[in-house]
């Protein structure tokens, strides 16, 4: 009896971080809780160690994911063999979109940075719910909008910013995401190796650790280990977009 009465208390415990995962990730802002709660009973969990990578061309397999817990970093991996970063996910985001209506997703994967759980929806499934809500499929389109807008800021910025702006607005993108306030700062736990956080910069991983010690001096942040505390988020948005002195990470890409 206890063994039975730990199970049901699990799934049920699963069932509510799934039910407000789906909640939060906009793709149900206009649907019914009750309706939700019950799309969430659907769904299995699957849970990925640290580390893992997720091919999306082979790994996917139709379904769309909805990141229960856990962070992972969706990465492309560029014609010339270069594998640049391109944002990192937490939870309630949602990916492999793309791959329901597009099949031919080669080059994008998602490397896990710590033990992650999701909540995969399968094509059929989702076409289902968005027949019987077609508000759903609204709030797809708008979703979709948001991303295409996101990759577009994301790929003007690989083009046109330097690696000291790219590490700015990586660190904003990071404490706007996953940070919490600590007295007058941000704290933001990133769970990155310097190689993780380059990649996402898309600059020598040399250059990044020098940018972000030049960040460190001037006050903008603090490094401690394992977190990054942002005391001066104004001077990295100057940075992000610019302006602001220059520091040794001035002009490498």
């Amino acid at each position: 009896m206890h063994s039975f009465t730990l199970v049901r208390t699990r799934r049920h415990c699963e069932s509510r971080d799934v039910y407000q995962a789906l909640g939060a990730t906009g793709l149900f802002a206009r649907t019914d809780p009750a309706v939700v709660s019950d799309f969430s009973t659907q769904l299995e969990p699957q849970r990925f160690p640290r580390g893992h990578r997720i091919d999306a061309q082979s790994d996917f397999d139709g379904h769309v994911y909805v990141i229960v817990s856990g962070k992972a970093e969706l990465t492309f991996r560029c014609p010339d063999g270069r594998e640049i970063g391109l944002t990192v996910l937490g939870p309630s985001q949602i990916f492999g979109v793309k791959t329901l209506f597009d099949p031919d997703s080669r080059g994008f994967s998602l490397t896990t940075l710590t033990d992650v759980v999701v909540a995969p929806i399968a094509r059929d499934q989702l076409l289902v719910w968005m027949a019987k809500r077609p508000e759903i499929g609204e709030q797809l389109l708008r979703l979709f909008a948001r991303w295409a807008r996101e990759a577009a800021n994301s790929l003007v910025d690989f083009a046109l910013a330097d690696a000291r702006s790219r590490t700015a607005s990586r660190l904003l993108m990071l404490s706007q995401r996953f940070g919490w306030r600590d007295g007058d700062a941000v704290r933001v736990v990133h769970d990155m190796a310097l190689t993780d956080f380059a990649m996402l910069v898309g600059a020598a991983p040399r250059v990044v650790d020098a940018t972000l010690r030049d960040f460190a001096e001037c006050g903008s942040i603090r490094l401690e280990r394992g977190s990054v505390v942002i005391t001066d988020a104004q001077a990295l948005d100057s940075a992000a977009r610019g302006c602001g002195d220059r520091g040794r990470g001035e002009g490498a890409q």
